[in-house]
């Protein structure tokens, strides 16, 4: 996802080798593109109808893995929001130079 091109901007292409570096990223980047997907919904649809269906008394731990997962997810928003509040940050000081 991550392919460099000869046309980008080059604030986007130091951007996109910062985070081509950084294990981290990556990995909140897998993260992210998963929890954005319908591969995701779907699970999520497979384990909601398992808690409910087939557990003796589902909601304490429907609540808890519900409760944990918004937590996490809601992280992986606020650094995809930084992330992206940092790039703009790198184009507009570029732009300014230029």
């Amino acid at each position: 996802p991550w392919a460099l091109s000869r046309e980008a901007h080059e604030a986007v292409l130091e951007q996109i080798e910062a985070r081509r570096k950084n294990f981290q990223v990556r990995l909140a980047d897998s993260i992210t593109a998963f929890a954005g997907s319908m591969k995701f919904v779907y699970i999520h649809a497979v384990f909601a109808v398992w808690m409910i269906f087939l557990e003796k008394d589902p909601w304490p731990k429907l609540t808890l893995v519900v409760s944990l997962e918004a937590i996490f997810l809601s992280t992986f928003v606020m650094i995809g929001q930084n992330r992206a509040a940092a790039f703009q940050q790198a184009k507009a000081n570029h732009d300014f130079v230029e």
